[in-house]
C-alpha cells in the first residue's frame, strides 16, 4: 500500500512539472511552427470580397465608379502566392460566399467571374517582376 501512495506522488509531482512548462514548450513550438498569414477580406465598392493569404494591396489607390443604375471599382494586389494557389483559393471561396462561376479563362494565370444577385466580380490572375498579380473588379447594378 505504501507503493502505491509513492506512484501517487511520483504521478502528481511529474503532472506539475509538465503544466510547469507547458506555457515554455508552446511558446517555443511557436517558432518552430511557420506562420501562416490569415485570408482578408477586402471591400470593393461596397461588396466584400475574400483575399487570399500572402496578398497584399500594391497601392493605396482604388478606382470606383458610380453612376445612376450602377456602381463599381477595383483594386490591385500582389504577392508572392503561386498563381495556381490564388486561382484555388477562389474555386473554392467564392461558392462558400454564395457566389456563382459565371465564366473562367485559366492558363498559369487566369481570369474568373462570379456573380451573386445584381452583383458581378472579375478576377485576374498574374504573374509580372517576380510576384503574382491579383487584381479584383467589381460591378453592382441597381434595377
Amino acid at each position: 500500500m505504501g507503493e502505491f501512495s509513492h506512484k501517487s506522488i511520483r504521478a502528481s509531482t511529474l503532472a506539475r512539472e509538465v503544466l510547469q512548462w507547458l506555457p515554455a514548450l508552446l511558446l517555443l513550438g511557436s517558432f518552430i511552427v511557420p506562420y501562416t498569414a490569415a485570408q482578408t477580406n477586402g471591400i470593393i465598392a461596397g461588396v466584400t470580397i475574400p483575399i487570399p493569404p500572402g496578398m497584399r494591396k500594391a497601392t493605396d489607390k482604388r478606382i470606383e465608379l458610380i453612376v445612376p443604375g450602377f456602381k463599381g471599382g477595383q483594386e490591385a494586389y500582389k504577392g508572392s502566392v503561386d498563381p495556381s494557389e490564388i486561382i484555388t483559393f477562389y474555386q473554392k471561396q467564392m461558392p462558400l460566399d454564395g457566389w456563382n462561376q459565371y465564366a473562367s479563362l485559366v492558363t498559369g494565370g487566369g481570369l474568373m467571374v462570379y456573380t451573386r444577385n445584381n452583383q458581378s466580380v472579375l478576377i485576374s490572375v498574374g504573374e509580372g517582376n517576380g510576384e503574382t498579380t491579383l487584381a479584383i473588379m467589381v460591378g453592382t447594378t441597381n434595377p
